[in-house]
């Protein structure tokens, strides 16, 4: 199939964060912050080029792949026959059985699950009456899925079905029974889809394509499945629908072409639900990423998941890394625990979290090949990628910022700062003493900067801009000619200390340290303008907050994306 040549990738995330990246620093005004994004910009320009140039072959095989995969297309559209009923539970019968593909209602098997003894007593007795009371029948879908989004109970809630399925098969084998369609959605239920993209998908998602290929002379049927809402918003033309499935496919096939295997998901499932990754007002209170500010997509190393339509075409190569093993997975190996450790002691961050490295491996190669297919040669790949670092360097300042970092080095400890774990060791011990100034530093230091994460936000964001400011060293010795990473005691050693270039480089410091800068004196002059404003009904204020600029950077600063390449597809 011969694609459009017209140009898929939108760069209005990158530019506009660019523009609000050069209003914190006032570069219009302050010379000497405009020097600081100037030389900076010109680091990352150079390492792009040397990137670009040093790997030059394999570069022009990967625009040799992505240019010249072709199949044949077709596809097959059907409205979703979903006989749930939206507030109370309509377990289906024998006369409205739905198709294999339709939604399954996710609150009835919940509620039908709470029934099964081998399953609520697994919670406490004030869990077990806080689910009845909670997932009633009285209670509509939507305040059921509340619930379960606010509640601890609700994580827990995944964590018992996600081993209850394996523990107990018969019991599970009896909900398929019930619950036709739960076997092929079954993959949905799980500790990274949030409650409130089930709810989106439950309640709102009303038709399906399925695309089918002839690749290489074989059929593949049923390749994928495209679930999507019945709107104005989603592709309705031949040409529309043969072009999103082109692009999809292109992408999931890449790495069969690469690496010469004919291994695919047994099931490739996309929800493009409008849900985006953002900075809401429980992260900015509570300090803690879950799932629903950072995750787009899992995978079981047999069926891929896709649940929302932002980052779709990145999301795809980052499953694809794993489905392929490309990445790591042994993270009880004594050269993984020592990589973390490492992490740990040269970071001021919570050692509570689940640290899974791996992530950061799997998501810097597919920032990567999705900068690639973004561009249409290595000159447009080279200011992509630029782009790119720099959108990651400001994810980071965000991240820090909404932590109360104040400073770089309140993060990332250089040599001689490590000697404050040693101090801080000293007071643990001392604490008859110094128990009161004890309190003060927890409330300050592991509450205000020690963020909780249940999602990889250490591996996504931090990581990950590590591996990009020493991205050629990184492709030369870390990953072999697969573009797999190498398991081996010298690769993670060599891993450390890339990563503690990276961190410890000075224009680093002091351009995160000049944005982390901004932020907060934006934060302070919008605490001032929001008393004056309050006691003076000012008409030029209120024209001021309905600016262009004022739009385009919220967004900006609300955005918990990974990458600033979109398409322009399915925007």
């Amino acid at each position: 199939m011969n694609t459009s040549k017209k140009k898929s990738v939108s760069r209005v995330i990158c530019n506009n964060s660019i523009d609000y990246i050069k209003d914190l620093l006032d570069y219009t005004t302050n010379t000497k912050h405009k020097t600081l994004y100037t030389n900076y910009e010109t680091k990352i320009t150079t390492l792009v080029d040397t990137f670009l140039k040093t790997h030059s072959q394999l570069i022009e095989n990967l625009f040799t792949i992505k240019n010249n995969l072709t199949f044949t297309l077709s596809y097959k559209e059907e409205n979703l026959n979903n006989n749930y009923n939206n507030t109370i539970n309509n377990i289906p019968s024998q006369h409205t059985i739905p198709s294999q593909y339709s939604i399954p209602s996710f609150i009835d098997i919940f509620r039908h699950l709470i029934t099964i003894n081998e399953f609520i007593t697994q919670f406490t007795l004030d869990e077990q009456k806080s689910l009845k009371d909670n997932l009633s029948n009285n209670k509509t879908k939507k305040e059921c899925y509340t619930f379960l989004n606010k509640s601890q109970v609700g994580t827990k809630l995944l964590t018992i079905y996600n081993s209850f399925i394996y523990t107990y098969p018969t019991l599970y084998t009896n909900l398929l029974n019930l619950f036709p369609s739960l076997e092929f959605h079954s993959l949905l239920i799980n500790n990274f889809t949030s409650y409130k993209l089930l709810e989106e998908i439950e309640l709102k998602i009303k038709k399906l394509i399925t695309y089918s290929i002839v690749w290489k002379g074989k059929t593949y049927p049923n390749i994928v499945y495209v679930f999507m809402y019945d709107d104005k918003h989603t592709p309705t033309t031949k040409e529309q629908i043969e072009t999103l499935g082109t692009h999809i496919i292109k992408r999931l096939l890449f790495f069969n072409e690469f690496l010469n295997t004919n291994h695919l998901p047994e099931r490739f499932i996309l929800f493009l639900t409008d849900k985006k990754k953002e900075i809401d007002k429980d992260l900015t209170e509570n300090y803690h990423f879950k799932t629903k500010h950072v995750n787009t997509a899992v995978t079981n190393s047999r069926d891929i998941i896709i649940y929302r339509k932002e980052e779709l075409f990145k999301s795809i190569f980052h499953e694809a890394i794993h489905f392929h093993h490309l990445d790591f997975r042994n993270l009880s190996s004594p050269y993984a625990k020592s990589t973390l450790e490492h992490f740990i002691k040269t970071h001021h961050i919570n050692t509570d979290n689940t640290y899974l490295l791996y992530e950061a491996i799997t998501e810097t190669l597919a920032n990567v090949l999705n900068s690639l297919y973004y561009s249409r040669d290595t000159k447009e790949m080279k200011l992509s990628l630029k782009n790119e670092i720099i959108f990651s360097t400001l994810q980071v300042s965000k991240i820090l910022h909404l932590c109360n970092y104040s400073q770089w080095n309140d993060f990332s400890f250089n040599k001689s700062t490590n000697s404050q774990l040693t101090k801080s060791k000293t007071l643990k011990s001392n604490q008859h003493k110094l128990k009161s100034n004890q309190h003060k530093l927890k409330s300050n230091q592991h509450n205000n900067k020690k963020f909780k994460q249940d999602s990889c936000v250490f591996s996504y964001y931090v990581i990950k801009l590590y591996l990009l400011l020493n991205l050629p060293l990184y492709f030369k010795t870390i990953l072999d000619k697969h573009l797999k990473f190498i398991e081996t005691e010298k690769s993670f050693k060599q891993l450390r200390e890339l990563i503690d270039v990276s961190r410890n480089n000075l224009l680093l410091k002091q351009f995160i340290n000049s944005l982390l800068q901004g932020m907060n004196k934006k934060l302070t002059n919008n605490k001032v303008n929001s008393k004056v404003n309050s006691k003076v009904n000012n008409k030029v204020n209120s024209k001021k907050l309905k600016s262009k600029n004022i739009t385009k950077y919220n967004t900006i600063k609300k955005t918990m994306r990974m990458t600033c390449n979109e398409n322009t597809i399915i925007l």
